[in-house]
């Protein structure tokens, strides 16, 4: 067996870091699922035509989460098809199951996989999706080249990952409040965070170096009505990954300061309707 080096033991420890984490959030992400798939209907819609499934293929979905992409899929490959739920928290694997089941739907199974080490044979699959997952890999480009590997020729890559903090105020301006409570970046640096693949040229390169063909990255542009402030607030500290596990382990001063700061920010998004929110995700299709 080789034996690690420093470096491969820095990177073995952040994984298992974001593993932590993803299988703490697990319990809200299950409470908060239908709600997380309204929200992201319009990027559902987008991989699932960038996808193209078809009757009989099999399709995985990565960082699944509560499984909303992969059980919209699930009807589209029948009969014959299957789509595999996969997450690298076996509490999220167990929630999409577990809704995969309520909904009746056949040709679906879940497992527990790490998209660094995605634990398939060789061109095995029809196609990949991910929404909103990649860039949460500790190694992107490793993950990419994963994807390559396991997909068919010809097999199809449909991700989404959001764009630049700057461009999604319904977490970066929350990002920026918590930064100036803790007084150092979220996440630290060198760990993956939501807008780490922000920028459409660094992903599409990705994509181009693990010699995936068809390379495109577009942006889609949505706005949310986030309802009212305790709404917001709510489904920001339940699901925002590492920042939701860092506010819950604020003392009480400092939350109430930052949430006060934080409903000041979101001041000029207030509507008579609720609280309206940008925010701007990267859409990404290769083939192989």
């Amino acid at each position: 067996m080789k034996k690690m080096t420093a470096i491969d033991e820095q990177v073995a420890a952040k994984r298992e870091h974001v593993h932590r984490l993803w299988a703490a959030l697990a319990p809200q992400w299950a409470a908060h699922a239908e709600n997380v798939d309204a929200m992201a209907a319009q990027i559902t819609e987008r991989l699932i035509e960038l996808a193209a499934p078809r009757p009989g293929e099999e399709i995985l979905e990565l960082a699944c989460g509560a499984g909303g992409l992969g059980l919209a899929l699930a009807p589209l490959v029948a009969p014959g098809g299957q789509v595999v739920l996969s997450d690298v928290a076996p509490g999220m694997v167990s929630a999409a199951e577990a809704r995969a089941r309520a909904r009746g739907l056949l040709g679906v199974s879940t497992r527990v996989l790490d998209m660094e080490q995605i634990e398939c044979a060789d061109a095995s699959l029809d196609a990949v999706v991910c929404r909103e997952g990649l860039m949460f890999a500790v190694h992107p480009a490793t993950a990419c080249h994963e994807i390559q590997r396991v997909l068919r020729p010809g097999g199809r890559l449909a991700a989404a990952v959001w764009g630049a903090r700057e461009d999604n105020p319904w977490l970066g301006l929350l990002v920026a409040e918590v930064e100036r409570e803790v007084g150092h970046p979220v996440p630290p640096p060198g760990m993956p965070g939501p807008f780490a693949l922000g920028d459409s040229n660094r992903l599409a390169e990705l994509l181009v170096g693990t010699g995936l063909t068809d390379v495109s990255v577009t942006p889609l542009d949505l706005t949310v009505n986030e309802g009212d402030f305790a709404t917001f607030w709510a489904m920001r500290t339940a699901l925002a990954g590492p920042l939701a596990l860092l506010l819950a382990r604020m003392e009480p001063d400092a939350l109430q300061r930052l949430r006060d700061r934080t409903r000041a920010a979101l001041q000029p998004y207030h509507t008579k309707d609720g609280i309206v929110l940008p925010r701007r995700c990267l859409i990404a299709s290769a083939r192989k």
